[in-house]
């Protein structure tokens, strides 16, 4: 903080006496609703050349900030409204902030139905604040899956049982639409294999996000925007994709808008279907007193599972907006989501004596899971406008219910062992249900201060319960009867109150944003099963600055640092068993702490093109994986393992290599550093890890587009668990048909299926390797079209809960 600080005073030393300007405006239509996105261009009034150029905000202001002394003339210009140019401004240092007021663009009278023009988004913007991948036109995001995109945003890994990690750095919330999740690994890795990719928009990733968010999140978080139609009019979309991997998958949706001077009715609905076929193979190395150098386990167990599985979900969204006036506007929203996960995962087991070589045991299992879900969220918001200067409130209140069940069997029989004791027939059944009430609400407050800056604050509060009654029934003489050493019933119970405030002041070329929130959280885990109960109440402060320095047109620095923290998750606290197979399970751990995060980031831009990022975090409690248990039964649970130290350098560009060829490219290098608590000693873990993703479009002309990516991953240390390296390529190509509003795509993911997960993990006195074959290569078709009239669009709504639904894990 003590250097904070120092810079801090620097850079306002050296910078107070700037004499640049900023010429502010407001641009609406001729129905007074804000238009966004139009480009904004500052000529010289000399000889016309351009001095700057912005774009409007969701809202329709803008601010051409930095502007050095002269005369100069205010151009805008945006698809659909004509040309505006302003009459001459003279900026001699007498007035600082030159404000144009209200500029209203005037419609162009053409017929779009005959003239279509589109402005094609980058695919990697770099922001304030974070980095967006812009996926809604691109092929990659046809015939997938969420959970399988994900993969190929930059700096982003992804394990298919829902973990995930950014830069290195595990701990990442995952939100939709400004949303957590509220789901656990696995159930989140089930929601986002339910959703279907082409109803992506695009993929914001915050490696340090502000005060006004949620202070969850260690690794940050990472934000996935659900396409939305709001332009005036009348219209929508159609689609459809087939294809296969091992098995079969298809899927399919429409949605449609409505929009008028005095409302705004939306809907959208979208159904996936996916046969997926894996494997997995796992070796477990049971060791009597530790695995030092010499040592030998003295049994061993070798583990094939494979699995087939049938997703099905449905995904909707309605509502509607009423502006009630030109500064009032009342919303309403439901979102839903509704899946089932059947599958069936035969599995051999069979268990060695190193010391003699013979086979203790030959365990065939077949496990038949039955998991399904329902997702409901139900959302009422306000926004109040009190001038056209950005000056507004907002509200928001949310209820969120989440249902999921899990109806699992598990048979095993013993086949060729010479351990007469056994069984010939193991049986298990399990039911486990959880059922999740989450209630927010949240105030939102933005007052443009004029020479002060401008000024956010809000409050935020939730409450959460949470219920889990899991019951498991073995087969006894034939009959099944209850196992209460292995049920349990569970009641969690959550409030936090949240307050922040943010500030951001210009100041000539160089720019701050310092915020402070406040955390207020009381917990309650009752576990009725054995009448425990954990409870746990705390107030932390987290101070967030951002230190931003424009050198010049092309040249750019940025300093930023944030303290966030990792809640355990709702799932990682209850003590319940969840059994993969007889021999194995997963647990909870009610006693789990919350995880502190300190980030630090320097980075450097030129041109808006090419980034370079220096980052270090320092983590204290990391919430991480262990494994345990004998050569009977293994376990993994969370437990506050470690410390964490990760540091690393990032690059980003994007290029253009020809004019029809355009890439954008991600390289991180990064060194993860674990000193965990080990039954022996305290371990040393850490190991400098490369990742690189590469996005490729080539316009190859008549409606004809084709793109290329690629990514490679190497080896990354995290917690007690290291991955082995793997890459991924896929391929794909579209042509416009239809008068250009229909869209006929072709999509190859993982060509050389070659993302295959190895992973390794050592701890007490177990080791264990795991080698996991996902159906990750398909080949998808898809057409889409495109319905109704074209008039300017609105902005993406989010809700009082954006911040809190990534903890259900």
């Amino acid at each position: 903080m003590k250097i904070i600080l120092t810079l801090i005073s620097f850079f306002l030393f050296t910078q107070l006496n700037a004499q640049t300007h900023q010429v502010r405006g407001h641009l609406t239509d001729e129905h007074q609703k804000p238009v966004n996105y139009a480009g904004i261009f500052l000529l010289s009034a000399a000889d016309s050349t351009k001095v700057k150029a912005v774009v409007s905000d969701s809202a329709g202001h803008f601010n051409l900030s930095n502007v050095p002394k002269g005369k100069y003339f205010v151009k805008i210009s945006f698809i659909g409204y004509q040309h505006y140019k302003s009459g001459p401004l003279e900026l001699n240092g007498t007035e600082l902030v030159f404000n144009l007021g209200r500029i209203r663009l005037v419609a162009e009278q053409m017929s779009l139905n005959t003239v279509e023009i589109k402005a094609n988004k980058a695919t990697i913007v770099q922001q304030l604040d974070r980095m967006v991948m812009n996926v809604e036109n691109s092929v990659m995001a046809e015939g997938g899956t969420a959970l399988a995109l994900l993969n190929k945003a930059p700096g982003v890994t992804m394990s298919e049982s829902g973990e995930l990690s950014l830069k290195g750095r595990p701990g990442t919330m995952v939100m939709i639409n400004g949303k957590p999740t509220y789901l656990s690994g696995n159930q989140l890795a089930n929601l986002l294999r339910g959703t279907a990719s082409n109803t992506i928009s695009r993929i914001e990733i915050m490696a340090s996000p502000s005060s006004k968010y949620d202070a969850a999140g260690n690794g940050g978080i990472v934000n996935i925007i659900l396409k939305k139609q709001t332009k005036a009019g009348l219209n929508g979309t159609v689609s459809a994709n087939g294809g296969a991997g091992r098995l079969a998958r298809l899927g399919g949706g429409t949605s449609l808008n409505y929009r008028t001077e005095k409302v705004s009715f939306f809907g959208n609905y979208n159904y996936f279907y996916q046969d997926l076929k894996g494997s997995d193979d796992v070796k477990r190395d049971f060791y009597r007193d530790g695995m030092g150098a010499g040592k030998i386990p003295y049994s061993s167990s070798v583990q094939r599972m494979d699995e087939k599985a049938k997703l099905r979900s449905h995904n909707f969204q309605a509502g509607m907006e009423l502006f009630l006036n030109e500064k009032n506007t009342l919303g309403f929203m439901v979102n839903g989501g509704v899946g089932k996960y059947p599958a069936v995962k035969p599995t051999r087991n069979r268990l060695y004596n190193n010391e003699t070589g013979d086979v203790i045991w030959d365990a065939h299992t077949n496990t038949i899971g039955k998991e399904r879900w329902t997702d409901m969220l139900y959302n009422i918001n306000y926004k109040h406008l009190f001038n056209d200067k950005g000056h507004e409130l907002t509200a928001d209140i949310d209820y969120v219910s989440h249902f999921s069940k899990m109806d699992q069997q598990l048979d095993t029989r013993f086949m060729g062992t010479q351990q007469l004791f056994l069984p010939a027939l193991k049986s298990r059944i399990g039911d486990l249900p959880s059922d999740n009430d989450i209630y927010v609400g949240k105030i939102d407050y933005v007052l443009p201060a004029g020479k002060l800056g401008k000024l956010e604050a809000g409050w935020k509060g939730s409450v959460v319960r949470m219920v889990n009654n899991l019951k498991y029934d073995t087969l006894q003489n034939g009959t099944y009867v209850p196992d209460h050493s292995t049920s349990n019933d569970f009641i969690y119970k959550e409030q936090i109150q949240a307050g922040y405030v943010n500030l951001k002041k210009d100041i000539g070329k160089f720019s701050i944003q310092a915020g402070l929130r406040g955390e207020y959280t009381d917990t309650k885990g009752h576990q009725l099963t054995t009448d425990s109960l954990v409870k746990r109440s705390y107030f932390k402060l987290f101070p967030s600055v951002f230190l931003t320095q424009e050198i010049n047109d092309k040249n750019r620095v940025q300093l930023s640092y944030s303290k966030r923290i990792e809640r355990p998750g709702y799932w990682d606290m209850n003590p319940f068993r969840v059994y993969m197979d007889p021999f194995s399970y997963e647990e909870g751990n009610p006693y789990l702490l919350p995880s502190i995060v300190n980030a630090f980031e320097l980075s450097y831009g030129f041109r808006s093109r090419y980034y370079t990022t220096l980052t270090y975090n320092a983590s204290t409690d990391v919430i991480s994986s262990l494994v345990g248990g004998d050569s009977n039964l293994a376990f993994q649970r969370p437990e506050n393992l470690a410390t964490f130290k990760n540091y690393g350098i990032s690059f980003t560009a994007s290029v253009d290599f020809t004019k029809w060829w355009s890439g954008t490219h991600f390289a991180n290098l990064f060194s993860n550093d674990f000193s965990i608590a080990a039954p022996e000693g305290e371990q040393r873990i850490k190991g400098t890890s490369f990742t690189f993703d590469s996005q490729n479009t080539f316009k190859l002309g008549n409606g004809w587009k084709a793109e290329l990516s690629g990514m490679y991953k190497s080896k990354v240390v995290s917690g007690v668990f290291t991955t082995k390296s793997y890459y991924m390529v896929s391929a794909g190509g579209q042509k416009e048909i239809l008068k250009d509003r229909g869209t006929l795509k072709l999509l190859v993911n993982d060509i050389f299926q070659s993302k295959q997960i190895k992973q390794s993990a050592t701890y007490g006195n177990i080791s264990a390797y795991s080698h996991s074959r996902p159906d990750s290569r398909a080949v998808v078709l898809s057409f889409s079209y495109r319905f109704g009239g074209d008039g300017a669009g609105g902005k993406q709504r989010s809700t009082a809960s954006e911040d809190l639904k990534g903890r259900l894990k």
